[in-house]
């Protein structure tokens, strides 16, 4: 996938390792940092939220809701799972 950038650059080209790819995400509340969104990879020992934040596990605890955080949230939306537009 390209984005279209109108000048003489060329075009940016999406990272191929997104950081979330859709899926259920896993809401972390962080006293002092807000709640922030996680992909639900059991595999990584250190939860880091699709904003670039982490934190140990120690500090904070699985919530429901979505996150405060906007990068987080914006990130939520953009992988999440839309019915086909039809034509109306």
């Amino acid at each position: 996938m390209k984005r279209v950038h109108v000048g003489r650059l060329s075009a940016y080209t999406w990272p191929t390792d997104a950081p979330y790819d859709g899926g259920t995400p896993v809401v972390w509340n962080v006293p002092g940092y807000g709640s922030h969104a996680t992909s639900s990879d059991p595999r990584r020992p250190r939860p880091k939220a699709l904003c670039g934040f982490s934190w140990s596990t120690q500090e904070g605890r699985v919530v429901d809701g979505p996150p405060d955080c906007r990068e987080c949230l914006r990130e939520v939306q953009l992988g999440a799972e839309r019915p086909p537009r039809g034509n109306r």
